[in-house]
């Protein structure tokens, strides 16, 4: 093929593409053009546990890098205002927009704090901690006097360390691999169990974790669970999860909220389309959390 039909087929892919009313829709506002547009397509159709999957993502993308630089890896709002969080492969940077604006997941700070007050709680365990957003964030603010991480990704637990070093709470922080019955009972044999809440957020390993075991050794403690029974395709394992909590706690839910982008000054020259995607956290649906409190209190 020479190279006049090799331009050729690149612009016939290119009009292809043009052509499709999303493409239509997602040009004018996203700025992609043609060449990006046949880019991300095929990266949709062949690879996507890139994270691009869509132009939305790329959009998103773009906007997260702003944020960034604007907020200096610092969270500019909020309750967890002033903690630094370097993101060197954390998080994607889809949701850098959310987290530096400190209005991710915001209604679960908001519990966590609540919870933390109301019972006088000591302990923080995170599963699934990640770059440390909750964690760092709850020991810098002294929410609670000691932290525990479980992360299963190596680079993820590396970053979780130097979150720790630059907001001086290393010393009160334990960072673990994997979580599972045995590694969490391990890990925290010396805890006082009634005064410790656990955050779990496990992309619906929660099922599996919270077993008739687990749940009567942890009884005296409190959860905020992030619900996955999307991921979840037997249904019988959703019975008996529920069962399982049910015998031994008291069961509330936090549903996810609306987040108000007009009420930050920094972004008025952002357009309102920009506005509303930095609020936004990449859920595939609307998002609710597990609260578990142990049943005497």
């Amino acid at each position: 093929m020479n190279l006049v039909s090799v331009i050729t087929l690149i612009f016939v892919i290119c009009a292809f593409l043009y052509s499709r009313k999303k493409l239509k829709k997602y040009q004018k506002i996203y700025n992609i053009n043609g060449l990006d547009g046949v880019y991300y397509y095929f990266l949709n159709k062949n690879f996507k546990k890139t994270g691009l999957n869509n132009f939305i993502d790329k959009k998103k993308n773009l906007l997260g890098i702003k944020i960034s630089k604007i907020a200096k890896n610092r969270i500019l709002n909020g309750p967890y205002k002033d903690t630094k969080i370097l993101n060197l492969g954390g998080w994607s940077s889809i949701d850098y927009s959310a987290k530096y604006l400190g209005t991710y997941e915001n209604s679960v700070q908001k519990k966590i704090i609540y919870l933390s007050k109301k019972f006088k709680l000591k302990n923080f365990v995170d599963l699934g901690a990640a770059e440390g957003f909750h964690i760092i964030s709850l020991l810098k603010k002294n929410y609670f006097q000691n932290g525990y991480a479980f992360e299963i990704q190596k680079e993820s637990r590396a970053l979780l360390k130097k979150n720790a070093i630059i907001n001086n709470v290393i010393k009160k922080l334990k960072i673990f691999g994997e979580a599972n019955f045995l590694t969490i009972k391990n890990n925290l044999k010396k805890l006082e169990l009634k005064k410790t809440l656990f955050l779990i957020d496990i992309e619906g390993n929660e099922y599996h974790l919270l077993n008739k075991d687990f749940c009567n050794y942890f009884k005296d403690s409190f959860f905020i669970i992030e619900d996955h029974d999307f991921n979840i395709k037997n249904k019988s394992i959703i019975t008996n999860f529920k069962k399982n909590i049910y015998n031994k706690f008291n069961i509330s839910f936090i549903l996810d909220s609306s987040k108000d982008p007009y009420s930050f000054k920094l972004l008025q020259n952002f357009t309102d389309d920009e506005k509303y995607l930095m609020m936004s956290e990449g859920r595939p649906k609307s998002m609710r959390w597990i609260v578990l409190k142990p049943k005497k209190n």
